[in-house]
């Protein structure tokens, strides 16, 4: 018997990786990308506080922000879509629009005294009314005429009309006096407690309605707008 070993053919056989499953692997998978839906929610979210925290700090609405915002809402949409698709636009469009109204919330909620109060500090007018309140609540104005509107206001129909105009001449004469003679910081605390009261008074819903403007309309038009081009065609 021949008990030679055979020659080898030189053939190997493929060798077959097989993954975690048990499943022979190839190409590694593409790393996912993220929801359009979550990163536009995302986005909006930090773009709107961030508007609200340059209210807040600097005590003026920049409108044109709100433009802006709507256009990193439609990028952050059009960066993190899989493929081009018709719903892109119409998501970051609503995705901009949710976002606006809660920088509008967060400014009525948080910015909306330091944006008051500057615009108020701005009209002398203004000023001398909300001194013209402060007095009267704290019965500082001159002796002689605290002691007259005093009067006045245990028996209003005591005063002739004639008297009544003039009184009113004092009031605002010593107002205006005490507003120019006020420093900035006595002028500011002045202001800032009647700003208060108001905001109190109006609550806020009537507060969020007051801070809608033509310019705002105008401006979450234009933010919208971007909103929906960018992230449809930013994604195709």
């Amino acid at each position: 018997m021949d008990d030679a070993p055979r020659p080898s053919t030189g053939r190997l056989h493929p060798v077959k990786v097989y993954g975690k499953g048990g499943g022979s692997s190839s190409s590694p998978s593409a790393p996912k990308k993220a929801s359009p839906l979550l990163n536009g929610i995302l986005v909006g979210i930090v773009a709107a506080v961030g508007w609200a925290v340059i209210v807040y700090v600097t005590g003026y609405e920049i409108g044109w922000v709100a433009w802006g915002v709507g256009a990193l809402v439609g990028l952050a949409v059009a960066k993190s879509a899989h493929e081009p698709s018709a719903v892109l636009g119409p998501t970051a469009a609503a995705l901009a629009v949710g976002s606006l109204l809660l920088a509008k919330v967060l400014i009525v909620q948080f910015g909306a005294p330091s944006l008051i109060r500057n615009e108020v500090l701005k009209n002398p007018d203004a000023v001398t009314a909300m001194f013209m309140v402060d007095m009267r609540v704290h019965k500082s104005f001159s002796p002689e005429l605290q002691a007259s509107l005093d009067q006045v206001e245990k028996n209003p129909g005591a005063l002739a009309a004639d008297r009544r105009y003039e009184l009113i001449q004092q009031v605002q004469a010593e107002a205006a006096a005490r507003a120019k003679a006020a420093s900035q910081r006595e002028r500011t605390a002045v202001v800032g407690a009647s700003v208060d009261g108001i905001l109190k008074a109006m609550g806020f819903f009537g507060l969020l309605k007051s801070v809608f403007s033509f310019w705002d309309v105008l401006w979450i038009f234009l933010a919208v707008s971007s909103a929906f081009k960018i992230a449809q065609s930013g994604s195709a």
